[in-house]
């Protein structure tokens, strides 16, 4: 009897830590999903602000939340990523949000040309993001 049960606990610990690397990878999953999702918001803005399409006033809201949840999701990933991709994760991610931060001062500035050059910027970040995801064994 008591070897049914050594056993019986030693097979739910082994399903329950199973659970919890699956949970870990659903909550990292969702993490850069997020981050893609505020990076393509700020990717977006910049787009409709270079062609007139939305208020000053608006895209420096816009990306000003922007920058606050990204700060939210580098506190989280610094967290939650597993140790071995931490530290390039929470790296791109400062990259994002200073490339986010550029887009605030060529809004402020009125400067066409320089955010053109950070949407460029912040799109080789998305897919760098996306990369470094699948090599953390995630997917965004």
């Amino acid at each position: 009897m008591e070897g049914i049960r050594s056993a019986s606990l030693l097979l739910l610990l082994t399903i329950l830590s199973g659970c919890s690397r699956k949970s870990s990878a659903d909550e990292l999953t969702k993490e850069l999903q997020t981050v893609k999702s505020w990076a393509a918001t700020a990717h977006l803005v910049g787009d409709t602000w270079i062609r007139g399409d939305v208020p000053t006033a608006y895209a420096k809201r816009t990306l000003s939340t922007t920058q606050k949840e990204l700060q939210k999701e580098k506190d989280n990933l610094s967290q939650k990523a597993p140790p071995q991709s931490r530290a390039m994760l929470v790296a791109q991610l400062q990259h994002i949000q200073a490339t986010v931060e550029q887009m605030s001062k060529a809004v402020e500035q009125k400067d066409s040309k320089t955010m053109n050059q950070q949407i460029q910027e912040l799109s080789a970040q998305e897919q760098s993001i996306s990369t470094l995801a699948k090599t953390a064994g995630v997917q965004p």
